[in-house]
Parts: C-alpha cells; structure tokens; sequence
C-alpha cells in the first residue's frame, strides 16, 4: 500500500470535499466499486506536478512527527488549510522535504491536499 499525496487546486476544492464525504461512507458501508470510482474521480483533480506517491511507513512517520507538536492532528482524505499549516509548523520541511513541498504549494495555492491510500499498481508516477 502506498499513500497518495497530492495538491487539489482551489477551484476543485468542494467538489473534493464532497467526493472524499461520498468516499468515506463507500468505505464505511463496504461499497467497493463505488471506493474505486470515487477514488479516481479525486485522484483526476489533483495537480500531477504536486503529487507524490509515499511508503506507508514513510507517512506514519510524517504523522508521527505532526503528532508530537499537536497531539489533535487528524490527516483526513482533504488536508486543508489548519492541517496543512500544523504540518508545516512541526518542522517536517528538513526530514520530510518531499511532503512538505506539496503541502507549501497547496497553502501558496489556497489549495488542498489529497492523502489517498492506493494500491501499489495504482501508482503512476
């Protein structure tokens, strides 16, 4: 399993929102076709240039590292402004330069950030 994380630029941002609401009860409810297409309908307004694919561990460790400095920290499917500035304030720019690239574009963008996990054959970049 990898983690997805990629800019939605802001003229995309509700209809993410709506998606990742319509995504989490598709997972909740067991739905997996419906998973599968709303997991593409997100991935289709991200931004290619700001997107990275990660190691879940790799991820658990950014999150670990937000979770020392704010141990309230909740990484949802949308990260939008308030997520993205405790990531930013808990200093994973120097360990974490790849995350933290696309989470400075998306504030720089008055964006958001996608956090999906995918499968590995999903990936494609």
């Amino acid at each position: 399993m990898k983690i997805k994380i990629a800019l939605i630029p802001s003229e995309h941002t509700s209809q993410a929102r709506d998606l990742s609401s319509k995504l989490q009860n598709a997972m909740e409810a067991g739905e997996m076709s419906a998973v599968d297409q709303l997991t593409e309908e997100l991935i289709s307004l991200t931004d290619s240039k700001h997107s990275r694919s990660l190691l879940e561990e790799y991820w658990h460790q950014v999150i670990e590292k937000v979770r020392s400095s704010d141990d309230d920290f909740k990484s949802d499917y949308i990260m939008a402004k308030p997520q993205l500035e405790t990531i930013i304030s808990a200093g994973v720019a120097e360990s974490f330069a790849d995350v933290s690239s696309v989470v400075e574009q998306a504030l720089k963008s008055n964006g958001v950030v996608l956090q999906l996990p995918v499968e590995e054959e999903d990936v494609d970049d």
